[in-house]
């Protein structure tokens, strides 16, 4: 998946729709966290890249799902020089945890710069994750020792061209 939307508020919303549709029947990937990490940088690359404020200002959204896990990259095409890392904040503060939250949510996490426009990409991997169900019932649909996605279902197949 390959996308893109102005950089303003509504694109949050936008991306989250965008992957829960994409990835709705995908087993192994709890898509709420997915979705929480998806608002998160999206909402960064917005607020903090300057792409808000400059004429055709946009958030890209690139993801990859494969057999082992997805691979999310949001960029900001805004030439901001803010670079994320993770604040601790006071509790009082009402900003500032979306990248503790990206980090304690992802398996690995990082950014990118393009020295020659100076879009910035932040990335998020996660793996998939399986059960497995030695007491799984025949008449459930699933055999002993079949290994089964978060639902009870077996992981269903995730590819990139999807």
């Amino acid at each position: 998946m390959d996308v893109s939307w102005p950089a303003e508020e509504a694109a949050v919303g936008r991306a989250r729709r965008c992957v829960r549709g994409w990835l709705g029947d995908v087993r192994g990937l709890d898509l709420g966290d997915v979705e929480v990490m998806i608002s998160e940088l999206v909402t960064n690359a917005c607020q903090h890249s300057g792409a808000a404020g400059r004429p055709g200002g946009r958030v890209r959204l690139v993801a990859v799902c494969g057999p082992d896990g997805l691979r999310i990259e949001v960029t900001d095409v805004g030439g901001g020089t803010t670079i994320p890392a993770p604040r601790r904040p006071n509790a009082d503060d009402i900003r500032g945890r979306g990248l503790m939250i990206v980090e304690a949510l992802a398996d690995r996490w990082g950014h990118l710069a393009d020295p020659d426009t100076g879009d910035r990409t932040v990335w998020v991997e996660v793996a998939r994750r399986t059960a497995f169900a030695p007491d799984a019932m025949p008449d459930g649909g699933a055999h002993a020792g079949e290994e089964l996605g978060e639902t009870g279902r077996a992981p269903a197949r995730c590819d990139a061209a999807r």
